[in-house]
């Protein structure tokens, strides 16, 4: 076998946010968010990756890909370990080589990152130039996002990373159906303005301009993850899926901050977030949006949501996105709203665990929304 540090390996592609010249500045790559990955293309008999998981509590498991198929997923040790992860390959024939971080960013666990070290060929094995893909979508989410619920069985409750499935989710799915690069923020619980139980600290828009801003840890913030993440051009389309955990935290307690200051979320008559609330919500729509259009200026922007169903924010949400549209006269903003879980899961083998949608859901949604991408973009 012979040995390739990350920076010696000219041909290769980084998906997800990282640090500007991840992968050529340092020997190694560090990835933070969960379906952050490397791919290579090789001729080769023999595949070896040099892997570890830097975490405290809360481990990390890969996927490997071989031309978007897998064929392995593992829990990464916490020292440097080599795996053969593809052996016979013909060595006359091109394989995309796909190692994906399935597991989302950890904000409880400040060691929390997954390291590639090395990829390793046989003597005669080789690296290829990579086929361009056709766009860039990046995807802002939640547990959806993040794959929560996309291993186990369905009455696993316990809040485990083994039952997270970045690699498996709707984003991942219509990134491959597209021919896409895909680039993915999302965190279980968290939300646009507040967790699922209404932790105001815990919102996906104030961490959107850091490479990954969720990492305190004085490790991860040498490793880059509390830079300001370059968007370059931006990316070609804009998946939000956010509200989910929004409208979760009406139907908990109160939030009280560390101040002391109680938040309690009101409904109306109706069910639907009360206008203080409801202001609250379309205010941080518009100002995401704008933020998002900042970064991103030829972007077909959407604003999804429905594998678990809305009850007290989906007006708030609706009226935020159509203010924003109107203000700024951006006509390349939409919403999607999908069939949820409750609708399409028939059976407990269609379920995800921890009450989470299952594949099935995941499958349509992605559908749905490459239909539409396809729609917005003239496809």
């Amino acid at each position: 076998m012979k040995a390739y540090k990350i920076n010696e390996i000219s041909h290769k592609r980084i998906l997800g946010r990282n640090i500007s010249g991840a992968g050529e500045s340092q020997e190694r790559l560090n990835l933070f968010w969960g379906a952050s990955a490397l791919e290579v293309n090789v001729k080769a008999k023999e595949v070896w990756i040099n892997v570890k998981g830097c975490y405290d509590q809360l481990e990390i498991y890969i996927v490997v890909e071989i031309n978007g198929a897998q064929v392995t997923r593992f829990l990464v040790p916490q020292e440097d370990t080599w795996f053969c992860i593809a052996r016979n390959l013909n060595p006359q024939k091109e394989n995309l080589i796909s190692i994906i971080k399935d597991t989302q960013a950890m904000p409880e666990d400040i060691l929390h990152m997954l390291c590639i070290n090395q990829i390793g060929l046989d003597e005669k094995g080789s690296f290829c130039e990579l086929a361009p893909r056709t766009m860039k979508i990046e995807f802002i989410g939640d547990s959806l996002t993040s794959g929560e619920g996309l291993a186990g069985r369905f009455d696993e409750n316990d809040w485990i990373p083994q039952w997270l499935c970045a690699s498996k989710t709707y984003a991942i799915q219509t990134a491959k159906t597209l021919n896409a690069d895909w680039n993915v923020m999302s965190l279980c619980g968290w939300g646009l303005c507040w967790s699922y139980d209404g932790n105001r600290n815990h919102s996906i828009p104030q961490h959107y301009e850091k490479v990954c801003g969720v990492m305190k840890g004085q490790k991860q913030q040498l490793c880059g993850a509390g830079n300001a993440y370059d968007f370059g051009k931006g990316s070609d389309v804009v998946v939000i899926a956010l509200g989910t955990n929004d409208n979760s935290a009406f139907f908990n307690n109160s939030w009280i901050d560390e101040n002391g200051r109680i938040y309690e979320l009101q409904r109306d008559s109706e069910g639907k977030a009360c206008d203080q609330t409801d202001t609250e919500i379309q205010t941080a729509a518009i100002n995401f949006l704008t933020t998002i259009r900042k970064h991103n200026p030829k972007a077909k922007i959407i604003w999804m949501w429905g594998l678990i169903k809305l009850s007290a924010v989906e007006a708030s949400l609706i009226s935020g996105i159509e203010q924003y549209k109107k203000q700024n006269n951006d006509n390349f903003v939409s919403y999607l709203i999908t069939d949820s879980m409750d609708k399409i899961e028939k059976n407990d083998s269609e379920k995800g665990s921890r009450e989470h949608p299952g594949p099935l859901v995941h499958k349509l949604a992605a559908e749905k929304l490459v239909s539409l991408i396809k729609q917005n973009l003239g496809l």
